[in-house]
């Protein structure tokens, strides 16, 4: 194709485009570009049609900061074709020659090769007549697009979301010109919109403006991709969000005064510039124009820090990140944590040597103006429906509104409710979830039947009005036990189903990257909080590997986080408070490698029993050595690297992508309430897990276990897709139960059921053991009190008491012994000095034994 030439200095490049520099130095009528002989006010220039959108203000409004002025303000010219020469129409369409009256008549924007009227009438061609797939089965439904402007003047939200590879499909060459040059394109295909619109409802008097929403550009780019070619066209990428700012004002029209006489002057920004007026019209007076705050227009404006996912950065490098700008609209429909696609203007701006001087530097600059930004959470597990962007003003009134903005986005057809409904009524639809989840991971069912409960969480519960508080419906697991049990594997496999969250590990975790860390915006200068795991987790999973090789200061972080699901903030002289309202699935190893039945969980893990006490569920993923089992588990590795994997066969199972979408379907959807035939079994099984530590005095269940079978029987009624919690699902969940944390425990000296394990540290048989050695070291140093005053060595003592200890037919443990020390001494009784190995045990006061 053969592109027309503008002038005979300016010409447009083979690629249909002009080089950066030249297209965009765009100045308004009056002033020279390009070629210093063309006169702006020439006899070529054909002044821009009034009738673009009416009032330039009010579109300038919304449509600001895609340069939608250059549509007004930049010249439009005629082609000049030399005559007898065969020249094809600009916008690239169709062989047919044009005669010399229909050259004439051609406009082409300045620096471009679109054909403004042609570009127009066949974008309304498009919108027209294009019809879907779907929609040839049924002659009588509108276009698909006509149907959209229909439902607008419905549900009065103004959004055309234009899907570009339907207009790929319907017209290749307009697709072109549409991602070269969006900043003219779209205040075009606006125009067409809006003028379509006031055809088809004419009754629609409320002069708001329609805007054109391209998104599912044929070829997304990486960030690391970007180059200074892609500078002012369309761009795809794809990111998480790390961080927003506060909304600021953006000023859309300036208000000038003279102070000379009064005399009032609209200026429209240009640019992201106020042109401020040099002269008065009224009295000619020059420099006197002051701004008028109260009278100026301004929109809501934000801006967006977008880091590259994970699974496209390449080995050994660090994410790249870009600057998003959104407008209006769009403006808090993203939070951190969130994994977005986005489509905009990829944008260059200079940066001055100083403030004060016009002189640049040679680096620029770069950012995407966003026109349009939809939520990928889903798309990266391999489903192709996206979530959909929320296209309507949402009005912060309501905190709730905004607590659960991330749910209210996702959006389901009534063929996949459809679907989702007649899996639920499967009667083996929990067997089959289970046998979906990790299916690469031999047996660990009851594991597997955990996590997914995790997925499915509980159902919100807030009290806060009655003085009651909130009750977090989130699940907490941890997999405990020996390495090589897939615990990693789990974890990552649940990350990559979970509809959002992090994965992190403890030893390259701290406090701050946890929660959130103090640094400084590199535009404003201002001290901002950066989001951590936890808050980025924010209504997901957060999977923290080797939990046990966190450092203690960032374990405290936790106790909070994991209870009342908020961080307190203060540092830097910022004060607030986060929420973390996430699920925490966490896998630890035993201290010497290999667990220790003889030990319990916090001796073999050495984590504080009061955040162990705050996990629901604590699996011991052992390695447990038996012929038959360790056959099976070879012959199912083996079969992994095989040509055929016959797990894969399994008809239960069903696709990732499916289950993705069903657990994102329950979580929104379905909210369980508790019967009172389960809130009477629940009691019962509580009551029954109280009393069998009775006999022995110790503590077999607390109110969190209630707490925990509430949330798991709301989560296995929501496997279901039930509107209830039935009997089944509170024996499930008693069973999980039993099965996960009252194994975790077991005191390892008695075999039974003893929480204070869990919650103390240290079971009620071995606090009963302690107090006895105690007693046993009261007597000793009794006995002779004069020697003691002086000191007995550490080793001797501990025979002694051994053997007062084997009289009773009782074992002592070393550690046993030493905590009994470690008591003594908290109490004054004895004290420890020359602290070595072998130190020396003194009586510090005689007392009489009790």
């Amino acid at each position: 194709m053969s592109n027309p030439q503008l002038n005979s200095n300016e010409g447009l490049s083979g690629s249909g485009r002009v080089e950066n520099n030249q297209r965009n130095h765009t100045l308004p009528v009056g002033g020279n570009m390009g070629d210093p002989g063309t006169d702006m006010h020439g006899s070529n220039m054909i002044e821009p049609s009034n009738s673009l959108l009416g009032s330039y203000v009010d579109y300038n409004k919304k449509r600001g900061h895609i340069d939608a002025e250059g549509a007004f303000r930049r010249p439009l010219f005629p082609a000049n074709f030399p005559s007898g020469t065969p020249s094809m129409a600009p916008g690239g369409q169709g062989s047919s020659m044009l005669s010399h009256t229909e050259q004439q008549m051609t406009q082409v924007v300045w620096g471009t090769n679109i054909n403004t009227s042609d570009a127009q009438q066949r974008f309304k061609n498009f919108l027209t007549n294009y019809v879907e797939k779907s929609q040839l089965d049924d002659p009588d439904e509108a276009p698909c697009y006509m149907g959209q402007m229909q439902q607008i003047s419905e549900t009065q939200i103004y959004v055309l979301n234009m899907d570009c590879n339907h207009l790929y499909g319907y017209d290749a060459n307009l697709y072109k010109q549409f991602i070269n040059f969006p900043s003219e394109m779209i205040p075009y295909f606006d125009s067409v919109v809006n003028q379509m619109y006031k055809e088809l409802c004419p009754d629609d008097d409320t002069g708001n403006v329609i805007q054109v929403r391209p998104l599912n550009i044929r070829h997304s780019k990486l960030l690391r991709h970007l180059e200074p070619e892609d500078i002012d066209k369309l761009i795809s990428v794809r990111g998480i969000v790390i961080r927003t700012s506060d909304i600021v004002p953006e000023m859309k029209e300036g208000h000038f005064k003279c102070a000379a006489c009064n005399q009032r002057q609209c200026v429209p920004v240009y640019r992201a510039k106020v042109e401020h007026p040099t002269e008065c019209s009224n009295c000619r007076t020059t420099h006197c124009f002051e701004i008028i705050h109260n009278m100026c227009q301004f929109g809501d404006k934000q801006h967006i820090k977008l880091q590259e996912v994970q699974e496209n950065i390449p080995d050994g490098d660090t994410p790249h990140h870009i600057q998003l700008c959104v407008f209006e609209e769009l403006v808090d429909s993203v939070r951190p944590g969130d994994r977005v696609e986005v489509v905009g203007i990829y944008r260059a701006q200079g940066m001055r040597v100083n403030s004060n001087m016009r002189t640049m530097k040679n680096i620029f600059v770069t950012y995407i103006d966003v026109v349009h930004i939809q939520k990928v959470d889903i798309s990266r597990y391999g489903v192709e429906t996206e979530e959909k962007e929320k296209d309507f003003d949402i009005e912060m009134e309501d905190d709730d509104l905004v607590d659960t903005l991330q749910e209210d986005i996702i959006t389901f057809t009534q063929k996949e409710i459809e679907q989702f409904r007649e899996f639920a009524s499967d009667s083996r639809c929990y067997e089959r979830l289970v046998a979906s989840l990790a299916p690469s991971i031999w047996e660990n069912d009851d594991i597997k039947k955990g996590v997914l409960a995790q997925l499915f969480g509980g159902t919100n519960r807030d009290f806060s009005e009655s003085g009651r508080g909130r009750f977090r419906s989130e699940i907490n697991v941890l997999l405990v036990g020996d390495p090589s049990t897939a615990k990693s594997q789990i974890l990552q496999y649940v990350h990559r189903i979970a509809p959002r969250g992090i994965y992190t590990s403890g030893k390259g975790s701290s406090a701050v990257g946890l929660t959130a860390y103090v640094s400084r915006d590199p535009e404003t200068k201002e001290l901002i909080l950066e989001s951590g795991a936890l808050v980025l987790s924010d209504k997901g999973i957060c999977c923290i590997d080797e939990f046990d090789k966190m450092d203690d200061s960032t374990r405290v972080i936790l106790h909070e986080a994991m209870e009342q699901q908020t961080i307190s903030i203060a540092k830097a002289g910022i004060i607030c408070t986060l929420n973390s309202r996430t699920a925490i699935l966490a896998a630890a190893n035993p201290i010497e490698s290999k667990y220790n039945p003889k030990l319990s969980v916090v001796e073999n893990i050495k984590l504080p029993p009061t955040l162990l006490s705050r996990f629901d569920l604590i699996y011991l993923v052992l390695d447990r050595s038996s012929k038959i089992t360790d056959r099976r588990l070879a012959n199912h590795i083996v079969s992994l690297f095989g040509e055929e994997v016959k797990e894969a066969e399994n008809k239960d199972e069903v696709s990732r992508e499916f289950m993705t979408r069903y657990i994102s379907y329950a979580r929104k959807e379905v909210e369980p309430l508790i019967t009172e035939e389960a809130a009477e079994l629940l009691s019962e099984e509580y009551l029954k897990m109280r009393n069998i530590g009775s006999a022995f005095k110790t503590i077999t269940a607390t109110p969190r276990q209630l707490e925990s079978l509430i949330r798991l029987s709301e989560a296995l009624a929501k496997m279901r897709l039930a509107s209830n919690v039935l009997r089944r699902d509170v024996e499930e969940a008693v069973r999980l139960i039993k099965v996960a944390t009252q194994q975790a425990a077991t005191d390892p000296t008695t075999g039974k059921i003893d929480m204070d394990i869990l919650t103390s540290g240290v079971s009620s048989s071995r606090r009963d053991t302690i107090t006895s050695i105690c007693q046993v070291i009261r007597q000793l140093l009794k006995e002779d009190e004069e020697k003691s005053r002086h000191g007995v060595q550490f080793s001797n003592l501990r025979e002694e008491v051994k053997l007062r200890m084997m009289k009773n037919n009782m074992e002592l443990h070393d550690i046993d012994f030493r905590n009994a020390i470690r008591d003594l001494e908290d109490q004054h009784f004895v004290g420890l000095f020359r602290h070595a190995k072998n130190p020396i045990v003194r009586l510090l006061e005689s007392r009489d034994m009790m």
